[in-house]
């Protein structure tokens, strides 16, 4: 059975698409800029702009699900579509234009779903783990075992709301890097202390940081998979990145196009992170929520 799971984030729209036979096997997967949520956190809505471009990748992506062969697509939405007002009026957009049923789902249910994302990950070799999910709008902290997820919380901010929120220049000044960090730390919660010695990392943040430190020439899912990125490294890229402005950013190899003037903002949130916990390596995981759906739907189709 071929089914596929499409996650309508802040910044990014992803596809995936398995054939869920005896083992789960991988036909496609891919990540689209879209930044639906921009200027959400200042007007409360979704710009008309941005719904055509979230509804243009949706049309090609479920076109490319069809041309596969797919039989069942799931579909959830995440930050930006809790909290714009005008959310519900996407989702219906994509019921009547597309027949896409977007699932809006809370921040546990995102969290559940990166989770099982790792669990269900053999490179991912912990008994006990602590994972973020950087995103664009939201920032999950998760901390879960073979058996369960234990806690969580989904931190307000992300690479795109943290742009926005504080960043005016290009590149961005020193002061306005200090304002962020401060409010970063304001948000990071004491209860995960000494969980996890590392940290699993997930989200376009996180990928494309691992992608730039392998020096890829296109997103490749096996050089940055499993990737262990030392808490130095992390620094060190902070530093030369906010010394360049979006252009320069753009000709770094492995930069993601669309993510060059927010990039830093995810760094800086993932290095804030390390630092607070006490965490010296990230482990890059390249898998995410769209994932976890699989993984769940296949599980229920086989009780």
């Amino acid at each position: 059975m071929k089914c596929a799971a499409i996650d309508v984030g802040t910044n990014t729209i992803l596809l995936l698409i398995v054939d869920a036979g005896k083992a789960v096997h991988e036909i496609a997967d891919i990540s689209t800029t879209v930044r639906l949520g921009e200027g959400v956190k200042e007007t409360g809505r979704i710009s008309q702009d941005a719904m055509d471009r979230g509804l243009k990748i949706l049309r090609k992506y479920a076109d490319i699900a069809a041309a596969h062969g797919v039989e069942h697509i799931y579909c959830v939405g995440t930050s930006a579509l809790r909290e714009a007002r005008n959310g519900q009026e996407f989702v219906d957009l994509a019921e009547d234009l597309l027949g896409l049923s977007i699932s809006v789902i809370s921040e546990r249910q995102e969290a559940h779903y990166t989770y099982l994302s790792v669990k269900n990950d053999r490179i991912i070799g912990r008994e006990r783990f602590m994972i973020t999910d950087i995103g664009g709008g939201s920032t999950e902290i998760i901390t879960g075992d073979r058996e369960a997820l234990r806690d969580f919380v989904s931190l307000p901010v992300g690479s795109v709301k943290l742009t926005g929120m504080f960043i005016r220049n290009d590149p961005p000044t020193g002061s306005e890097i200090e304002a962020m960090t401060g409010h970063i730390r304001s948000l990071l919660d004491e209860r995960f202390l000494g969980h996890s010695d590392i940290l699993v990392g997930t989200g376009g943040t996180i990928t494309t940081l691992a992608s730039i430190i392998r020096e890829c020439e296109y997103f490749d899912k096996e050089k940055i998979h499993g990737l262990g990125i030392p808490y130095g490294r992390i620094c060190d890229a902070i530093d030369a990145l906010q010394k360049m402005n979006v252009s320069e950013k753009r000709t770094i190899k492995g930069m993601e196009k669309g993510r060059e003037d927010i990039i830093l903002q995810g760094v800086v949130l993932l290095r804030e992170m390390m630092s607070f916990y006490g965490i010296n390596e990230c482990v890059v995981s390249a898998k995410g929520v769209r994932y976890g759906v699989i993984y769940e739907h296949i599980a229920a189709s086989q009780d």
